[in-house]
């Protein structure tokens, strides 16, 4: 799934994708969700760059999760997905800056995408910019993160009392 995001007065406006062939120029944020081949293809001759495959992405060693190719800055990092079920796991994501525009792919769901989309799509900065969008998302990982540390530390001590 390809959803692009470009810059409205106030918000970012998630637009349909009717044709591949015409993503739009001022797209500030394209995210891969589970991409077919001609979506990556898509974005690859918009933003000029390659699209990693899942298991480049998943096969990446830890010195060589950050790169830059092309003049796009490259940076593939491992976040957590389903935290509040039973069955919570990692997946690997991968951002790319290229120009002024974020290119983000992924093949799950961490809560932080949704999170980032629904407060720009309120409310962003006027010109907001492929490098803004990426500190709301990493500022959303942490977040994220910190209240996964959180309930896990109150469940350990739960424990530890019962014990």
């Amino acid at each position: 799934m390809l959803s692009v995001y470009v810059p409205t007065e106030s918000s970012l406006k998630k637009l349909p994708v009717p044709d591949l062939a015409a993503l739009p120029e001022s797209a500030v944020w394209i995210d891969l969700v589970k991409p077919t081949a001609e979506e990556d293809q898509a974005v690859e001759r918009l933003a000029g760059i390659a699209i990693p495959t899942r298991e480049d992405m998943q096969e990446i060693e830890i010195s060589s999760r950050l790169y830059i190719e092309n003049g796009a800055r490259y940076m593939t990092a491992t976040l957590m997905c389903h935290s509040d079920t039973d069955m919570p796991r990692t997946t690997a994501v991968t951002f790319i800056l290229t120009g002024h525009r974020l290119v983000t792919v992924r093949y799950d769901a961490p809560k932080p995408f949704a999170l980032v989309e629904n407060k720009l799509a309120r409310s962003c900065m006027p010109a907001i910019s492929g490098e803004m969008v990426l500190m709301e998302l990493v500022d959303a990982v942490i977040d994220r993160c910190a209240d996964i540390l959180e309930r896990i530390g109150t469940d350990v001590d739960q424990v530890s009392h019962d014990i």
